[in-house]
């Protein structure tokens, strides 16, 4: 491998941990916010049940498929 197509793989590289990391930011703040929705002493009380409910669906499945990727990587 050249050192062109080295400079640029580090480029890729580096352009796409910087895209991963803002994505995970991104998905931490809409997590908090889902929690938010699910505390009803925070914005609770503004939500209805209904949201409340799809807020709790979607806690609950992005922790379960935490949980299944886990058991994956330690199989």
């Amino acid at each position: 491998m050249e050192d062109s197509e080295r400079k640029i793989m580090r480029e890729h590289i580096i352009f796409l941990g910087t895209q991963l990391e803002a994505e995970r930011k991104n998905n931490q703040a809409k997590t908090e916010l889902l929690r938010r929705f699910m505390d009803r002493e925070d914005l609770g009380w503004a939500v209805s049940d209904e949201v409340r409910s799809l807020a709790y669906q979607v806690l609950t499945d992005e922790y379960l498929r935490a949980r299944e990727e886990e058991n994956a990587n330690a199989n």
